[in-house]
């Protein structure tokens, strides 16, 4: 995995030109989001939190583009959101209803106290979790141009099964990529133009080689199976 942050980061600076531009893009949105809660309502930015994939979905076909070794241009960025938007703001719109779940979830447990409290939370923490790492793996599946053909539903089944071959290289890969989004909100700057461009770049290089290694064990295990 190391070697997946050093191969981003040197992605990151030969076409800073186009992911910079593309990331402030996002940014944009997330303040446009953030002053929805703090001058209309919370739930209001709530609601309108999935409609950041659209950008962020753009960010990451950029990205799976470069690690396929295809030459990048910011447009991309919007063809992306046109090919992906639909599926992207139905991802969107579940992770963030799964994570307000489970974050309320954590919340009622360590508020009810005891073993039954906190098993509650853990649970919960669990799964805020794996909601994670299986975004972390469906995002680059859904805009993989290799995978353009396959449908969604099989893309994001890929993504499940990747997380599940390789548990705790995802849960690396999540803590570490957590750790960035924590530092980057902390220093704002970063996050908006910089930190979500290179998390793309190092969930597409990580995920894309292991989706591939995965098909091809599973193709290989059928091929010598039973007649």
């Amino acid at each position: 995995m190391a070697r997946a942050f050093r191969v981003a980061a040197t992605d990151f600076y030969y076409q800073s030109i186009r992911l910079v531009p593309a990331n402030l893009a996002w940014g944009a949105g997330f303040v446009a989001v953030l002053a929805i809660a703090a001058w209309l309502s919370p739930i209001l930015a709530l609601l309108a939190a999935p409609l950041l994939c659209l950008p962020f979905v753009g960010i990451v076909g950029m990205a799976a583009q470069i690690v396929r070794g295809k030459d990048v241009v910011l447009s991309d960025m919007p063809t992306a959101m046109r090919a992906h938007g639909l599926p992207a703001l139905a991802a969107g719109g579940v992770l963030a209803a799964a994570t307000v779940v489970f974050a309320a979830n954590v919340g009622a447990g360590i508020g009810m106290g005891g073993p039954v409290g906190w098993g509650f939370a853990s649970l919960a923490a669990w799964g805020l979790a794996g909601s994670w790492m299986l975004a972390l793996a469906f995002w680059p599946l859904l805009v993989d141009p290799a995978r353009a053909t396959v449908p969604v539903a099989r893309r994001t089944r890929l993504a499940a099964l990747v997380v599940l071959a390789q548990p705790l290289r995802f849960a690396a890969l999540a803590a570490a990529l957590a750790l960035i989004l924590v530092v980057s909100t902390i220093a704002f700057a970063a996050l908006v133009s910089v930190s979500v461009a290179f998390i793309a770049l190092v969930a597409a290089r990580v995920v894309l080689p292991a989706a591939d290694e995965f098909e091809a064990r599973v193709a290989g295990d059928a091929a010598t199976g039973p007649a």
